[in-house]
């Protein structure tokens, strides 16, 4: 057994980590650190990356996928537990593995690479929130109560699109990237790219920060904080004083705004657009 099937075949369960893994030896462009042992060393990583892909885009549900499942693929796992009809979008699931093809697709031009990342968009897109975001999974049925108020009109109550833990940044890294790819002539993703960044720049505070979530335009009446000078406070935070409802305020837990300002910058590069 190579090195390579040694890396996938390890763990009990199948991560897109493996992936990511033959992604980098294959597109590595310097042989003397990276290929070695010459033209074969790429081409056994290009061989076990197709088969990797070609099993891993088996466990998709709707094009979208989980954080892992056994390697008797008859479980599924994000944040607990997932049926048959829900995908994350929280990483390392749906936009993690797009993003994935789509380097896949960068390096090799195969085809099918693209294809699998644009089911991926296809999952993200039907998962879009009313409020233009995205919330940490997707419930293809519209009756589970994990299912939240899709723009589609599918889905119910939940209308919070979130930040935390790079839900709605990593995936409108993804259809930006994927719109980028299909060269902009695929309506779905162009405009589901292009919704996500005007309501999220439509959630940006005055003073440049965002919210943990939103569910629409957040006020535009100055600066909450600005009559305010920074400061430690007077009083014991961990007891006293806390904020209620404080995923409504500037956050940066989570490296919030450092995603978001990539996010943006990543839109920037692909759309040439100065609003971003």
């Amino acid at each position: 057994m190579s090195i390579l099937q040694t890396t996938c075949c390890h763990s009990r369960v199948f991560s897109i980590r493996c992936t990511l893994v033959l992604l980098f030896l294959v597109s590595c462009s310097t042989p003397s650190v990276c290929l070695a042992e010459g033209d074969s060393l790429q081409l056994e990583a290009s061989l076990v990356l197709k088969k990797s892909i070609e099993f891993y885009s088996t466990q998709a549900r709707h094009g979208g996928y989980v954080y892992h499942f056994n390697l008797d693929t008859n479980q599924r796992w994000g944040e607990g537990l997932a049926s048959d009809t829900q995908v994350w979008v929280q990483p390392p699931a749906t936009p993690t593995v797009g993003m994935a093809y789509l380097k896949a697709y960068e390096v090799t031009g195969e085809p099918s690479y693209l294809r699998y990342a644009t089911a991926a968009g296809r999952a993200l897109v039907y998962g879009q929130l009313k409020s233009g975001g995205w919330t940490n999974s997707i419930d293809f049925d519209p009756k589970s109560n994990r299912a939240a108020l899709y723009g589609n009109g599918k889905g119910r109550e939940r209308n919070y699109s979130s930040l935390d833990d790079g839900q709605t940044q990593s995936a409108i890294r993804l259809m930006v990237a994927l719109d980028n790819a299909l060269k902009f002539q695929d309506p779905q993703i162009h405009e589901s790219a292009t919704v996500a960044l005007e309501s999220l720049l439509a959630a940006q505070f005055p003073n440049g920060g965002f919210p943990q979530v939103w569910s629409g335009p957040v006020s535009s009446e100055g600066d909450v904080l600005s009559s305010k000078s920074a400061g430690y406070p007077d009083y014991d935070w961990r007891t006293q004083g806390r904020i209620k409802e404080y995923w409504n305020m500037y956050t940066i837990n989570d490296n919030v705004t450092g995603y978001v300002a990539e996010t943006l910058r990543d839109a920037y590069r692909v759309y040439d657009d100065k609003n971003t």
